[in-house]
């Protein structure tokens, strides 16, 4: 909740600041990638795109500070098609017309500014490219990478960054890697390389720095520094503020205060009581009289509970705990687009270089146009985005998660909101509106006996299922049923060990069944809980992104003796 308050409070904030000071940013700064290839030796070839608009000035520059042992050689820079000329000497008081298609290096007091003309006003890219030597530093027990690759004080926020960093070999994934400067940003090795992008727009006060740490003897560099990776790392550290929940409620109330006090001089406090509220009314299921707790020894129950209503089961079965992971119910999705003959799974040869056959969930050849439920149709597109050919191989959905992981996950969360007013339209969830504190004004959501009972048949079919082995006088199943309960078992987390005993009991049956193979079946599962793990990962790995120090760079210069920042 801190954190939908945090957001609201500077949201409200930003709003009041935007409509006392109004400006204007001439020049943007739409997205900066980089690609930072780095050889034998551990010298790096960066290639940075910059997507740009500009009507003010004469230069951009992007800075480098505390280069130690390192140089920066061969810089180019080109404008689309236009080859730009080096100027030995870099004027930053130069005019526009000067540096119109030039570049240079500007050599400062702690380091040295990369430097070229904006040429003309208008929409840019601008390709630079130039090697760093002594990349990677050798320290007494490890190799690093310790570099502010985007600085800060960017007089044009940023819409985006994207930095790629890649060997001539497969970087491991057990590779240790930090990020510092941009809340919500990601760094981590996928694939065989780094990877590190910023969380939407970087901010004027946001950066970018990388710390990596490699065994000894994984790069031949001669840049040998004295002291140990535990030295640098606490450098990284200081200073650097950590973006996790305080339980005390300290940090969040040093920011809570002040900016509420400004707000009430404004007469806006209104509009944060209205966010607060708006925030109460997410109260979690009050459970009645009845209570949560299902008895473990509940009666089976045969049939398909819930009125064989997938996402309604999924509902009540999280909020009564019979389903344990809520994102479980991806893989039953997908088994059930399936039976359906949506969607299609088969074994299919792989890969550009080194062709190999695998499983594959084939998207572009099947029957979508029969999903009907809006947000079934909002998956298939996420899983056909994933695929980029229609053709979903294995590696593909984890790929995307890692870096789509809000999208994946917020669709959870929507299903869980949608079924939610559902059940309340249906009266199955009672609602009442209530007064805390005489301010705040929220909605009690209050489960019925008529819920209950729904969760209690499905905890009946849970059981059913996993002591199906265990009755003795267990029934006949036939092969449209055994699909339906594969696609409750793995909603309910217990797929492969249910389908593992129909395998051993009925090993036909699963081959009448839409889903062919136990391969298969085992297939769905392990994609989906594998993509939802790297979403989980990505999403952990953005909510313990730091921030600190950093370095500085703009657009920049103009007629006079000094270079004048725009905004």
């Amino acid at each position: 909740m801190k954190k939908i308050l945090r957001t609201i409070i500077m949201f409200l904030f930003a709003f009041l600041l935007f409509s006392l000071f109004k400006t204007v940013n001439a020049n943007t700064i739409k997205k900066i990638s980089m690609d930072i290839a780095i050889d034998d030796n551990g010298t790096a070839t960066v290639t940075e795109v910059w997507n740009c608009k500009t009507d003010e000035g004469t230069e951009v520059y992007h800075p480098y500070y505390n280069l130690g042992n390192s140089q920066i050689t061969m810089l180019s820079v080109t404008d689309g098609s236009t080859q730009y000329t080096k100027l030995d000497s870099w004027n930053t008081s130069g005019t526009l017309s000067s540096k119109a298609n030039k570049f240079g290096i500007n050599n400062i007091s702690n380091g040295v500014e990369l430097c070229w003309g904006i040429s003309s006003y208008g929409t840019h890219t601008y390709t630079v490219k130039y090697q760093i030597t002594n990349f990677v530093s050798e320290l007494t027990d490890s190799q690093m990478i310790y570099w502010t690759l985007i600085p800060y004080e960017f007089s044009t926020q940023i819409g985006s960054v994207y930095i790629k960093i890649h060997t001539n070999f497969s970087i491991p994934d057990t590779t240790d890697v930090w990020g510092y400067g941009n809340y919500g940003g990601t760094a981590y090795v996928y694939n065989g390389y780094i990877e590190m992008q910023s969380d939407g727009t970087l901010a004027k006060n946001e950066y970018m720095t990388i710390l990596v740490k490699f065994p000894l003897g994984t790069f031949k560099t001669n840049n040998k520094l004295g002291n140990d990776f535990e030295y640098y790392y606490e450098m990284a550290e200081e200073g650097a503020t950590k973006y996790k929940e305080d339980s005390s409620g300290e940090s969040f109330l040093a920011i809570l205060i002040p900016i509420l006090s400004i707000l009430f001089n404004f007469g806006i406090f209104s509009a944060i009581i209205i966010g607060l509220s708006n925030i109460a009314n997410k109260e979690k299921l009050n459970f009645g009289e009845s209570g949560k707790k299902i008895e473990k020894d509940v009666p089976y129950f045969r049939d398909i509970p819930c009125n064989k209503d997938i996402f309604r089961a999924y509902y009540i079965g999280y909020q009564y705990g019979i389903i344990s992971k809520k994102t479980d119910v991806l893989g039953s999705i997908i088994l059930k687009w399936l039976k359906d003959s949506i969607i299609r799974v088969e074994k299919r040869e792989v890969g550009t270089i080194r062709k190999k056959e695998d499983t594959v969930v084939i998207l572009n050849e099947t029957n979508p146009e029969l999903i009907v439920d809006e947000k079934e149709k909002a998956l298939f597109k996420m899983l056909y985005e994933a695929s980029e050919d229609g053709i979903l191989e294995n590696k593909e959905f984890e790929k995307w998660c890692n870096k789509s992981y809000s999208k994946i996950l917020s669709w959870f969360d929507e299903i869980i909101k949608r079924e939610k007013e559902k059940l309340v339209t249906e009266g199955l969830i009672t609602v009442e509106e209530v007064t805390n504190m005489k301010i705040f004004k929220s909605k009690q959501y209050t489960a019925t006996k008529e819920l209950k009972e729904e969760a209690i048949q499905l905890a009946g079919l849970k059981r059913y299922l996993r002591e199906y082995t265990l009755i003795k006088e267990r029934e006949a199943i036939e092969v449209h049923l055994f699909e339906e309960y594969l696609i409750y078992a793995q909603m309910m987390g217990i797929a492969k060990e249910v389908a593992k005993e129909f395998k051993e009991l009925y090993p036909e049956l699963i081959e009448q069944s839409s889903y062919g193979t136990y391969d298969n079946i085992i297939f769905i599962h392990m994609c989906s809980t594998h993509g939802i793990s790297q979403a989980n990962a990505a999403k952990a790995r953005a909510e313990s992104y730091s921030s600190g120090g950093g370095g500085g760079g703009s657009f920049g210069g103009g007629g006079g003796r000094r270079r004048i920042p725009l905004t």
